[in-house]
C-alpha cells in the first residue's frame, strides 16, 4: 500500500528512457508517512466518492463477501445514493485495490 501511495502521487515512477524505477527522495522524505497500514488505508478510503464510502461501510457490515444484488437491497433500505450500485458505484474501490470483485461478488 505504501508503494502504491507513492505511485499514486507520482513520487515513484518507471522511466522508459533509462528502463529503471525512479523516485523523488526529497519529496518522499518531506511527506508525512503513516506508521501503520490502517491509517494509510483509511486515508485512501477518504479520497473515494462519498457514496462509494457509504457502500463500503455497508459491505463491511455484511461480512467478508457479498453479492451486488444483496448490497443493492441493503442500500435501498438505507439512504439514497447518488450513483447506481449496479452501475459501478464500487468500481472506484476496486480500481484502488481496496475491494476485489469476482463476478457479481465483492470481497
Amino acid at each position: 500500500q505504501f508503494l502504491q501511495s507513492l505511485w499514486d502521487e507520482d513520487l515513484l515512477y518507471f522511466s522508459s528512457e533509462s528502463k529503471t524505477w525512479m523516485w523523488d527522495l526529497n519529496a518522499i522524505d518531506a511527506k508525512e508517512i503513516p506508521d501503520n497500514v490502517g491509517l494509510l488505508l483509511s486515508r485512501k478510503i477518504m479520497q473515494l466518492p462519498r457514496d462509494c464510502q457509504y457502500c463500503m461501510k455497508l459491505l463491511a457490515c455484511l461480512g467478508s463477501k457479498c453479492d451486488a444484488s444483496t448490497l443493492k437491497f441493503v442500500v435501498a433500505q438505507g439512504k439514497d445514493v447518488e450513483g447506481n450500485v449496479d452501475g459501478k458505484m464500487l468500481e472506484f474501490a476496486v480500481d484502488e485495490g481496496l475491494l476485489k470483485k469476482d463476478g457479481s461478488n465483492y470481497a
